[in-house]
């Protein structure tokens, strides 16, 4: 998936190779970085509508699970226990992988990534065929939130810029945000940042679309819910025929 180069790779019709990169960036990473990145976050979303509609609770979108988190104890949402659940193991997978990453080389790091997410993936799709997708009670929903989490949690390291702005994969509040500021940059700023903010806002833009088309991809799907977490196994794997062969900079590569 490309958008036109003009409106994503440069500052001021220039493209700006020279300044360091941030950690996980898509350009850096992937040989088609939007590709990636739509797949990854299409994928998550999907993933999150299907858990919210089967165990109570989101495995990647913590903001939600930490409103239940409060409801539950004041009566408005009885499965608060899985939304605990999930909170726990999404920031545990989140920091160990985080670790790990920077722990191995830049050029080895994404596959690494994958390779974890991939692995609590299908944990999660075996969990699921076991415990009937939560149909049993509270206890097995807990355990598969979890064990989604944990996928959800990893996967959030992968690519968490592209071109250098940062571009959340697992949860769009902060994404929201930000794309409003560089909206407000771009359309009234001065002259000098109005082509970062532009490219800043149209990704932005682009995750939440997919963001919100995995939504409807996961609210269908849950329709046959036993097969879930192995469609998102089998579509996260994809990433993996994305990956750079070998390490190379990428364009406007600044924090953002």
């Amino acid at each position: 998936m490309t958008l036109p180069w003009s409106l994503l790779h440069t500052d001021g019709g220039r493209v700006n190779r020279s300044a360091p990169y941030g950690p996980a960036d898509s350009y850096r990473e992937f040989r088609h970085p939007l590709a990636a990145l739509v797949l990854a976050v299409v994928t998550a979303g999907a993933l999150d509508a299907f858990a919210f509609l089967r165990y109570g609770a989101f495995v990647a979108n913590q903001s939600g699970n930490a409103i239940f988190l409060g409801m539950g104890p004041a009566g408005g949402h009885p499965t608060w226990p899985v939304s605990a659940a999930s909170i726990v193991a999404f920031a545990t997978a989140a920091g160990l992988v985080n670790l790990l990453r920077r722990r191995t080389r830049p050029t080895v790091a994404p596959l690494v990534d994958i390779a974890v997410t991939e692995a609590a993936m299908i944990v999660w799709a075996v969990l699921n065929l076991v415990l009937a997708y939560g149909r049993h009670g509270t206890a097995s929903r807990v355990l598969l939130a979890a064990a989604g989490a944990v996928a959800m949690g990893s996967l959030t390291t992968l690519a968490s810029r592209t071109a250098g702005i940062a571009t959340p994969i697992t949860y769009q509040s902060d994404t929201t945000t930000k794309t409003g500021e560089r909206a407000a940059r771009w359309l009234l700023g001065p002259t000098a940042g109005r082509g970062r903010a532009r490219r800043g806002t149209l990704l932005g833009l682009l995750a939440l679309v997919s963001y919100s088309v995995g939504g409807a991809v996961g609210t269908l799907a849950q329709h046959l819910p036993r097969w879930v977490p192995l469609w998102g196994t089998l579509a996260l794997a994809v990433l993996i025929l994305l990956l750079r062969r070998h390490w190379r900079p990428g364009p406007a590569s600044r924090p953002g």
